[in-house]
């Protein structure tokens, strides 16, 4: 059970503590949850931490940490807590050789009651024992194409998981990527702070708040619903009693402004009588000319915080006033009552994330500020805290999905162990001001054996009813491809000759990009020197290059040298990318609600699929991307059949090209007295064989067809690459969007 610990009493256990592997099995039996044993010879190391960024490698198995420690006087009169941030995968502990209980989980923080096992007067010792070992599930080759892998590398599909770690244990672009050694590069150790929690007898445990727009009645007006002005807070307060006995006291709840200058509201004391044990009570405060919290591109992030007071107890928790809604007819998306349209990214700090700190988040962050994202989908894993703090500070709207990928176990076991997860990463999460959807299961029917699991008509439901008794009030998807997500990759996971004029479009596109190999700087970090020309074809695939995908889907060409073959893919995923962008958002809102690049960034060293890899250094597609995610966006539509993008574009004289001129804007307000203009000029000579200008009004949050592009090509037309350059100025002549494709005549 999550419980909240900022702002108390507190002491950490970060730092060294002595490890031992266990290989064997016998630690316990050999006395290392004693106090009395002698670590003394045992290897020392710092934590938080993923142990395969250390000395231990990628190691799975069992590993022993002790450490002593001292309790501070502060902590006089108070009771003793010890908190796991996190711990991957199978905890137990010990406290001066007391057993505390186990826990399992990749993400979820736990806790324990220390209070009647610690020495305040002296030393004490605490014994971790972290077990992360592979899961023992079948890997079965799936596909039996025809390509130059050996027999270990083809693509292998887990037949039923046990462990419940998304991304961390199985996903496309990891260590040992789809081949039969998919789980390498362990998540395994504490990779979450470790400290020491003060709290009174008589406790506040936990704070759920939530959050409505005030609305009104216009009943002397013109009978319509209105806001007024107000926000409604109410919030869940879980009392602990320790004492034995019930306690007659009051609790109250402030809240003030965090993000601005404002006044504290406060509630009136209510008495009550707290039983012994854990007991709710609900709290309501009427925040007057409430602020409302927004994505960065729709208004202010702004944020109050609620201090609830029970008894000698305080504790704070921040918030926003806001609502989001998913509209199940069109699934369009609305916060606060007005629609928005979502340009998103997928998002991972990185498979270890124990890396992740505010200052790496802080840079991600600002540049996809700088590219003009607003929602942000984080899955199948969950992210520290404080990413979710530094979105909500921010404004960006985040979708989340609970760490299932592909292929798990439909068990009544996995299916119980599951539920409670989703619990707490409810919990976890749903105070958050950024907080705005949920998926269960990032894809429950990717599955490549014929004898799937069932697990869309099992696990997911009772995870979505499990996840609701927590957060009733926003979305919760059931899982990837359903309810209108889609997945359109083009060259990347689907065939890049796709005929998209063909294609049913959904309104969540939850996955869209390709694939890419990383500059030849990071592809020696992890592609030994005699493997990489000519590619070692299994290294390669080991290491997520997919050979079928980038051959047979993409059609990469090899070229005559390494260099030739990075800068043939890196060009094909920026033009594909670029050319699903465009297509996307010129059907804005018919259907397309929602866009999310699959990643920002590659999780580890490895031939991926972000914008950045894995040390953040650039593929050519961030630059390109960039250009055509602002806000207002100029583009063309070729009028051809059949319509397939990222592929050279050729015309023949005698031919004539023909497109549609598209401009949207995704500003909540209108551009009047707009300009624009499309030039055609051949890219060699800089001749100019056909324009036009056009000008006009760009309403709100809108996409318009705002013009035809022509031009017949004459039989003496120069041979080569002609660009047809775009641009579209707001009233005063400042540039709103410039963008160009690229056609060949031959």
């Amino acid at each position: 059970m999550i419980s909240l610990h900022e702002g108390r009493t507190s002491a950490s256990l970060n730092g060294p503590w002595h490890y031992a592997l266990d290989e064997s099995l016998d630690g316990e039996s050999a006395g290392w949850a004693t106090p009395e044993f002698d670590a003394s010879g045992w290897k020392s190391l710092d934590l938080p931490t993923n142990w395969y960024l250390t000395e231990i490698g990628d190691f799975f198995g069992t590993v022993w940490f002790r450490r002593t420690f001292t309790v501070p006087a502060d902590f006089d009169g108070q009771r003793v807590f010890v908190r796991f941030g996190a711990v991957d995968y199978y905890a137990d502990v010990w406290v001066n050789g007391h057993y505390l209980g186990s826990h399992e989980g990749m993400f979820n923080s736990f806790e324990f009651d220390i209070t009647d096992v610690v020495n305040r007067e002296g030393e004490n010792v605490i014994v971790l024992k972290d077990g992360a070992p592979r899961d023992e599930t079948e890997y079965i080759q799936a596909v039996f194409n025809d390509n130059p892998l050996s027999t270990d590398y083809k693509r292998h599909q887990a037949k039923a998981l046990t462990q419940i770690k998304g991304h961390m244990i199985d996903a496309m672009h990891r260590l040992g990527s789809m081949t039969k050694f998919r789980q390498d590069g362990t998540s395994g150790g504490p990779w979450g702070s470790i400290d020491l929690i003060a709290r009174p007898d008589v406790y506040v445990d936990y704070l759920k708040v939530f959050t409505r727009i005030g609305m009104k009645k216009d009943w002397l007006g013109d009978q319509l619903d209105k806001p007024d002005g107000t926000g409604l807070v109410a919030v869940d307060v879980d009392i602990v009693n320790t004492t034995g006995k019930p306690v007659e006291t009051s609790a109250r709840i402030a809240i003030s402004p965090k993000t601005f200058e404002g006044e504290t509201v406060t509630g009136p004391d209510r008495r009550l009588v707290v039983q012994p044990g854990k007991s709710t009570i609900k709290l309501v405060l009427t925040v007057p000319k409430a602020r409302l919290w927004w994505t960065w591109d729709q208004g202010q992030p702004d944020m109050y915080t609620a201090t609830v007071s029970v008894a000698d107890d305080s504790i704070s928790q921040d918030f926003g006033i806001k609502e989001v809604r998913h509209d199940e007819q069109t699934g369009h998306w609305y916060l606060n009552h007005k629609r928005i349209f979502l340009r998103g990214m997928r998002y991972i700090t990185s498979q270890w994330l124990s890396e992740g700190n505010r200052e790496l988040w802080n840079d991600d962050l600002t540049k996809m500020l700088d590219m003009q994202i607003n929602s942000i989908r984080i899955g199948s894993h969950v992210e520290p805290d404080e990413f979710y703090t530094m979105c909500d500070e921010m404004g960006f709207l985040v979708w989340q999905v609970f760490p299932l990928h592909y292929c798990v176990s439909d068990s009544d076991d996995f299916i119980e162990r599951a539920s409670e997860m989703i619990h707490d990463m409810g919990r976890m999460l749903v105070n958050h001001a950024s907080m705005g959807m949920w998926s269960v299961f990032k894809e429950p029917e990717i599955y490549l054996l014929p004898d799937k699991p069932n697990n869309f008509f099992r696990l997911c439901q009772i995870l979505k009813e499990t996840l609701a008794t927590v957060d009733p009030t926003n979305w919760i998807h059931l899982g990837d491809y359903r309810e209108g997500a889609q997945n359109l990759m083009i060259g990347g996971v689907q065939p890049g000759d796709m005929d998209l004029s063909q294609k049913v479009i959904e309104p969540q596109i939850v996955e869209f990009g390709a694939a890419s190999i990383p500059v030849l700087e990071t592809l020696k970090t992890f592609i030994p020197e005699d493997k990489l020309w000519p590619p070692h074809w299994d290294t390669w695939e080991y290491n997520g290059l997919f050979y079928d995908l980038a051959f047979k889907f993409a059609k990469i060409e090899l070229g005559n040298s390494l260099e030739e073959f990075i800068d043939n893919y890196q060009s094909y995923e920026a033009l594909v990318v670029k050319e699903q962008i465009e297509f996307f958002r010129q059907r804005k809102y018919s259907p397309v609600a929602s866009m999310y690049l699959y990643y920002w960034s590659d999780s580890c060293p490895i031939i991926g699929s972000g914008l950045l890899d894995y040390y953040r250094r650039p593929y050519k597609v961030y630059e390109w991307m960039k250009a055509v995610y602002t806000r207002v966006l100029v583009s063309l539509e070729r009028e051809v059949t059949p319509y397939v993008i990222g592929r050279e574009k050729v015309y023949q004289p005698g031919e004539t090209f023909v497109a549609k001129l598209w401009v949207t804007n995704d500003f909540d307000h209108a551009f009047e007295g707009t300009t624009g203009s499309w030039t055609i000029t051949h890219r060699e000579s800089g001749t100019e064989v056909a324009s036009q200008s056009f000008q006009g009004t760009l309403p709100a949050d809108s996409v318009e067809r705002v013009d035809s592009v022509m031009w017949l090509i004459p039989a003496d037309a120069e041979r080569g690459e002609y660009r047809i350059d775009m641009l579209v100025s707001d009233a005063e002549g400042n540039e709103l969007s410039r963008n160009f494709t690229d056609i060949v005549v031959r």
